[in-house]
Parts: C-alpha cells; structure tokens; sequence
C-alpha cells in the first residue's frame, strides 16, 4: 500500500540508508568493472544491415542490435548493443553506457567498446572511464536493494556514429540456488532493427516455456553439449502504450521460463528459505507475552492486538542485499530494530500469532497482476510482495502487514484485493483464491449557509466520513502529516473554487472510531463576497457547485483509445452538497442514473423548504474499462463532467434592478389568443334572436338607474385589467425567467399562463359585455351575469393557486377576492331581480326585428229576425 511520505523525510533517512548500506556492501564487495574477451560460449550472429524506418527513431538514436545470450549453467549473461546516433539529440541522449549489477552475487565484465565512423573503428575500452555509483530506484520507498551501476560518458561523440558494446554478468543471486526464471522479451519500449536473445541449458535440466501475446517458439538446437533456445527477430514492433492502462495489462510479446515444475516446488522453496520461528527470544518474547496478558483468553483481541503492533511499531525499510531481496530476517531482529520489508513484517506477524497457537503462514502476492498471475507458470520471481494468513475461530483472515493505522474489531480487518496468492503452507500445491474483502465508502458533505445579501459571506462546512479500508487510508494520511499541514491543505482545495475562503479558528477537527473504523474529519470556512456577479445582467448573482472529487476518479480516454483504461478500485463515493437559502428555492427534482459494466453513478437534485441537495454517487465495480466499452465510457464521462456533476443557480436580490426585455411570445399569446376570444363574441352577437312586439306607443328604455354603474365597470375592467398585466411585467421576459424562489418551476410557469390567458378573457369578456349594455341587447344579461361570476371565481383559484405553490398570499390580494365575491354577488342578484334590467334589455338581433301591435276596428252588432 502506497502511504503518503513527505519529501524531506525521504531525503534523511535516504541519506543515512545509502550512507550504511554503502558501508554494507563495501565490506561484502567491493563494486568493480573488470576487462576481459568475450566468452566463448557465445554464438556468434550475424548483425542485419537494415536500419529501422527514420520515423519511428525517439530522441535521435536507435538500437540496429541487442543481443542477449544466457548461459543458465555457467550463471552468466552476456550482452551485446549497437547503437546508432543519427542526430543532435541523439548524441545528448545516447552518448553514456549504464550498466546496473549487484556487487554482492554478480561479477560485471566489459568485452569491448567501440565506436564506427565513417566505417572505421575506434576503440574506446577504457576500465577508468567508469564511474560505479549506487542507483537505488527504491529509495522513495525505504528499499535498498544495493544494486550500482557502472556509468561511462563517452567523449567526441557526433551524428553518424555507431557507438557498439558488450558485456557479460557473472553470478546469480543465491537464494534461488541452481534454479533459474527469467522471462523473455521480444518486444521492448522502442523499435529494435534487430533483437537476438539465446538461452544455453543442460539437457538435463528441464525448462518450462509460455509464451504471451503471440510471442513466437524458440528454435531449439544443441551446441557444445548444451541445448540452445534462440530467438532472432529483425524490425520490432512497439505494442500500444497508455498511461492510464491498469498496472497488470502486458501486451508485449514475451515468454516466461522457468524449471520449477509446480506450485508445490516454489512453496517448498519458499518455506525452507523463510520457515515460520516457533520458539522468540528476548525483547519479542516479552512483547508477546504482554500481548497474552492483555488478551487473556480472547484469541480476536490478541490477534488484532498483535497485527496493530507489527503494523504500526515496526516501520516499513527493507535492506534486500543479495538473498535477502527473498529472506527475512528473524522476528526477534525485526522488532528490535523496529523496521523490516514486507516480507519481513509478515514473517514476524506469523511468528507472533504462532506463540498463541493461532495458525498463521506467509502468502505470496503479486501486488498488481490481481486475477492474471494464474496465467503464470509456477516461478518464485513472480512475485512481489508478502502478506500474512491466519485462521482464527474457523474464519480464514488475510492481513497486510505493511499497511499502517488499520483499525476495527476482531478480524474485520480489509485486505486489498490482490484477488490470488501463495499460501506457504504444507501440502498446499497451488494458488489460492483470495476472497475480496468489504469495501468501505468515503461520504463529503458540504454545509453552505448562503447569505441573504449578495456581498456576505457565506458559512461552509465540511463533513467527510470514511468507514472501512477508506478510514485507514484516510487515518493513515492524517498521521504522516501534522494538523497544521493538514488544515492548509485542505483550505488550498477550496481556494481553487473560492479564491476568498477563510478558514476558521481550528478549521479541521477529526474525529476517529476506531472500533468501528470510523474516521470523520469536520472543516469550517468563512467565504466573502460568496455570490459573483452576472456579467451578462446587471442585478443578478450566481453560485455554482462542482463534485471535482468524483470527476477526478474519471480517467481521460483519448478518442483514438485501444486498450483496456484503468478504473481506480475500489472506489465507492458519496458527494452531498446542502445549501441552506433562507428564500427557499424554485427547483424541480431530478435524478440521474447511468449504470454500467465497469461502474454506476447516481445523482438527485431536491429541494425542500429552505434547503437545496445535491447528491452524487461514484461506485467502481472493477478495475479497467474494456476497450469494447470505451466509446460508451468516454461519453458517460463526458456527460458527468460537463451536466451531471456540476450545478448553478441564479439569485436576484431586487429583480427591479434587473434591465426591461420585452416578451414577444406573451404578447404573440395575448393578441392571439384576444383575436380569438373577439372572433367567437362576434359570432355571440351575432346569433339571431327572437324578436319582439311592442305595445302601441312603447319604445325601448335608455340606460338609467344603477345600471349606469355596471356600464361604467365594465367600461373600467379592461383598462385596469391592462394595467395589472404591464405592471405585474407580464410583457416582461425576466418575470418569466426570474421569479419567486421557492417556486416549483412548472407550477410557476403554468400558473402564470393561466393568469395571463384569464387576464386576456376577463379583458375581452369585459368589453363584450360592454357592448351588449350599450346597445341593449337581449342577451346581455345572462352574459353579465356570466362575467361577473368569472370574475369571482377566477379571483378564487388565482388566490388558491398562489396560496398552493408559494404558502405566501399577501392581504391585498385576500381583500381583492373578497372585493369581487360580494361585487359579484351584488351585480348578478340586481341583474335576477331588477324590473329595470328585465325591460331595458329586449334589443333583439337583428335590431329591427321587431314590430308594434296590429289596431283591430270594432263593427256594430247586427240583429237577426227569424
């Protein structure tokens, strides 16, 4: 597990590691180059003369030859390079000869060193040019393998030269004794015109073959009694490369050989090299005893006991000199001096829980192949890391002693998902599958208290909690690091959204549960000036939220992509972001769900009351992207970085600040759907009557009495109605856009269509109203009636309406429903009951139809006479 270090750190104990391995090493060898002919072992090859295509040369050389030859009986390894300069660069690039060797098992001999120009040789052997340094790559991470290098910088180097070389290493390390593993490849980092590699065994030593990618067989021959395996490729191909491939993908084409037959044989071989101590002595022997005390009779307690204390008392440094780059040094050794590799610690943790009969064995763990190393065939150097096994109470558990601060309960203790290892245990004969363990969740909860006035501060805070394998990383972090730098850093994190933020006294407080495995850290910060102003309108702010913690779980996957792209696994995050406006909000809820192969990711944006959630969700469920699902992923990426994970929202302190942008689609609506509404009154009056008979000397009755008041309304109603619509900014777009937080946006939007379309009949029915009046129409009444009943009840449910989606409906509004309840309630029993109306309103359609009584004349009575 890779543990945060600082720099400065690394650099003192780096120094005084070096200084005393150095010391090490110089009483076991002393580092020399040594002179002398090739051997005569060799095959002797003959070198291509065709030069890779210019445009594949990197950093202006290339290889025209590398050859490898292995003498697997005689431990030596003879190779030769040619190396050809064909620019500037090249000559920067490819000018030294680096040869890495262990000094402890490996003897380093330099055969030649010449350099062709314009054809000619010039012999540049020279042992004194050498310079042989320490070149420890695993310093970084407390590891001294005490390997150097012999570094040779060739002078009067120029474009055109052919810079050739060979040596041979002598020795192998002892702890494998006479068995070999190497793997052999046939496709490196960068094109070879040619590639030669030759391995020389007994015939009575049976080799193991398998090859990868399609690497092609050897060709197998007997030379000088020997049997050799050749491998001769000319023009070597690059395989696609990615940075972010996952760790274990290997396209080159190679073979791995090895003469151990089966697993069993590398347990054997494990085992006799690292047998388990059954018998401590000293300062360890005492430890263990306090452990038993402490523990009584509770086997759980003792072992999560002993696990803290080798994972926590004892720091991770390895010094891997010669067989012990495979050997651990003795637990008693190990804890004195409080520092062993990962072998090392496992190695002590398996003796400590031996003490108290807890059965408990080594593992073995290729720390990056996860399921691909049961496509290996059995060899030791596959290897590259050591973890513990024990059985406690029937339960197997795993534990990786070289992770720090793991806490929890019993054996509920997580173990990384290197998916198969090695159990060294008696009997055993192959690997084992490795259960995977539970996997914790990191949940971030941001707290925004956002202020009423668009230059406060805000209030941030912070909770992150971390359970599982999350909480021990997390732990682990804290621990290297102190509070100080800890609280810097994470105020540097929000620095880069709020350039203004201020932490508070104590910014970071964390609060650990061990027994649960629990860490939770708490931040709290002040942000000035938290709203930014809208360049594009003058009077309106904005807020804007991004989930960067998940986005940066996202890989980038080039749109050319043809590999497998890594996933960081196990990842499993919960990203919530509360704001707290005491205006409350107008936003709908909405969810997001994209669930695939590789990973699913959820998110919801809510609202209630004062209170805006925002929640997303990132869960891997493997390691890798398959290239067949690149495609998808690259645009499931795509629409979380840009849609998905981020969020804005608009606030307008004083929407009258806010400039005047005509509506044309609601004036488009009001003359639209007014014409209409003119059209079918048209048809109303139109509608033929039935006509009437007046009396002789009768005529129609003039507009008089409190009908003169009705008129004068209805004659009113548009203008105010007009007037209501241009000052409630009907034709204004931002009221449209803008409106009242804490507005469902659909409920807004709907009732306000509503409004403006019941605004528009009241305006229309009002004047056609008025007209009927006017000209004394027959059907006037029942039309008035009709209206002012609309009135009422159109004032009922806009006051309803407000009242359901706003929870706010001011007096003024009340007192006007009220208003045109009684208003109505007046006009229509005096339109029922009023002689006046019954009379004036008999204008029938057409207005002449109508015609005044016939006179009948009266004759005298005629008597008859029988």
């Amino acid at each position: 597990m890779r543990t945060r270090i600082s720099p400065l750190l690394i650099a003192v104990y780096g120094a005084l590691l070096l200084l005393f391995c150095n010391n090490l090493v110089a009483n076991a060898a002393n580092p020399a180059v040594h002179i002398s002919a090739r051997p005569n072992w060799i095959n002797q090859i003959k070198l291509s003369d065709k030069k890779i295509p210019l445009r594949q040369v990197d950093n202006g050389f290339f290889y025209q030859l590398f050859e490898q030859q292995i003498n697997i009986e005689q431990q030596a390894d003879y190779r030769h390079v040619v190396r050809e300069i064909v620019s500037a660069t090249g000559i920067q690039n490819g000018s030294q000869i680096n040869i890495s060797f262990d000094p402890s098992y490996e003897r380093l001999d330099i055969h030649d060193i010449t350099v062709w120009r314009d054809g000619k040789p010039q012999n540049r052997l020279n042992a004194k040019a050498f310079k042989v340094i320490a070149d420890e790559e695993e310093l970084s991470r407390f590891v001294y393998q005490g390997s150097y290098s012999a570094f040779c910088i060739l002078d009067d180097i120029r474009k055109g030269d052919r810079i050739e070389y060979s040596f041979t290493i002598t020795g192998r390390n002892p702890i494998f004794g006479n068995k070999f593993t190497d793997e052999v490849y046939l496709q490196l980092g960068q094109p070879y015109a040619q590639l030669y590699k030759a391995l020389f065994a007994s015939p009575q030593r049976k080799l193991y073959f398998k090859a990868f990618n399609n690497a092609p067989a050897a060709t197998v021959s007997v030379k000088n009694g020997l049997t050799c395996y050749e491998w001769n490729v000319l023009q070597t191909k690059v395989p696609s490369y990615s940075d972010n491939q996952p760790e274990w993908f290997d396209n080159y084409q190679h073979i791995q050989v090895s003469d151990y037959a089966n697993w069993q044989e590398v347990i054997n071989w494990a085992m006799g090299v690292n047998p388990i101590a059954t018998k401590l002595n000293g300062e360890l022997a005492a430890r263990v005893a306090k452990l038993k005390a402490e523990a009584g009779n509770d086997k759980e307690k003792y072992f999560r006991n002993a696990v803290q204390m080798v994972q926590d008392e004892v720091r991770y440094m390895g010094i891997e000199l010669g067989e012990y780059s495979h050997r651990a040094n003795t637990p008693e050794r190990v804890y004195n001096q409080r520092y062993g590799d990962c072998k090392d610690k496992a190695m002590l943790l398996a003796a400590v829980l031996t003490a108290n009969d807890i059965e408990a064995h080594m593992v073995l763990i290729n720390s990056t192949a996860g399921k691909t190393l049961g496509d290996y065939i059995p060899s030791p150097t596959v290897f590259d890391h050591a973890t513990c096994q024990a059985v406690l109470n029937g339960k197997t558990v795993y534990i990786d002693a070289t992770i720090a601060n793991q806490r929890g309960a019993g054996t509920n203790i997580y173990f990384p998902d290197y998916v198969k290892g090695l159990v060294l245990k008696a009997g055993n004969t192959a690997l084992t599958n490795i259960a995977p363990s539970k996997v914790g969740r990191m949940l971030l909860t941001e707290n925004f208290k956002v202020p009423e006035d668009e230059k406060g501060t805000a209030q941030l805070e912070v909770i992150s909690t971390y359970t599982l394998n999350e909480a021990d990383r997390i732990r682990d972090k804290l621990a290297s690091g102190s509070m100080a730098e800890t609280e810097k850093s994470y105020l540097e994190y929000y620095a880069k959204t709020y350039p203004k933020i201020e932490a508070a006294a104590d910014s970071v407080t964390v609060k650990d549960d061990t027994e649960n495995n629990e860490v939770t850290t708490i931040e709290h910060y002040r942000i000035p000036n938290y709203f930014k102003p809208d360049k594009e309108e003058q009077g309106r702010y904005y807020a804007s939220f991004f989930a960067s913690y998940i986005n940066n779980q996202l890989p980038d996957i080039a749109n050319n992509a043809k590999l497998p792209v890594s996933l960081n696994f196990p990842a499993n995050i919960e990203y919530k972001v509360n704001v707290v406006m005491n205006n409350g909000w107008n936003i709908d809820k909405t969810s997001t769900t994209i669930d695939r192969e590789s990973y699913i990711f959820k998110s919801q944006v809510s609202a209630l009351a004062d209170t805006l959630t925002l929640d997303f969700n990132f869960n891997s469920r493997k390691d890798l992207i398959a290239v067949n699902k690149l495609d998808e992923a690259r645009a499931d990426f795509k629409r979380m970085a840009d849609e998905e994970l981020s969020f804005s929202f608009t606030y307008t302190p004083d929407a009258s600040k806010l400039p005047f942008k005509f509506n044309y689609w609601m004036l488009a609506f009001v003359v639209g759907f007014g014409t209409i509404l003119a059209l079918i009154g048209l048809k109303l009056y139109r509608t033929q009557t039935r006509g009437i008979v007046f009396e002789r000397g009768a005529t129609f009755i003039p507009i008089g009495g409190w009908l003169v008041l009705v008129a004068l309304g209805l004659a009113l109603t548009p203008f105010a109605v007009g007037y209501t619509m241009i000052d409630g900014d009907y034709f204004n777009l931002r009221t449209w856009n803008t409106h009242t937080a804490g507005v469902n946006d659909i409920a807004f939007k709907t009732l306000f269509s509503l409004e403006a379309a019941g605004n528009v009949l009241l305006i229309a029915y009002a004047a056609f109203c008025f007209i009927l009046l006017m000209n004394k129409r027959d059907i006037a009444p029942q039309y008035i009636i009709g209206f002012y009943a609309y009135a009422a009840l159109f004032a009922i449910a806009d006051c309803i309406s407000i009242g359901a989606i706003t929870d706010n409906v001011g007096e003024h509004m009340v007192s006007g429903t009220i208003r045109d309840i009684i208003k109505a309630a007046i006009v229509i029993s005096y339109f029922k009951r009023s002689v006046r109306v019954e009379q004036t309103f008999i204008v029938p359609y057409p207005p002449h139809n109508y015609s005044y009584e016939k006179v009948e004349s009266r004759q005298p009575e005629e008597n008859t006479i029988a």
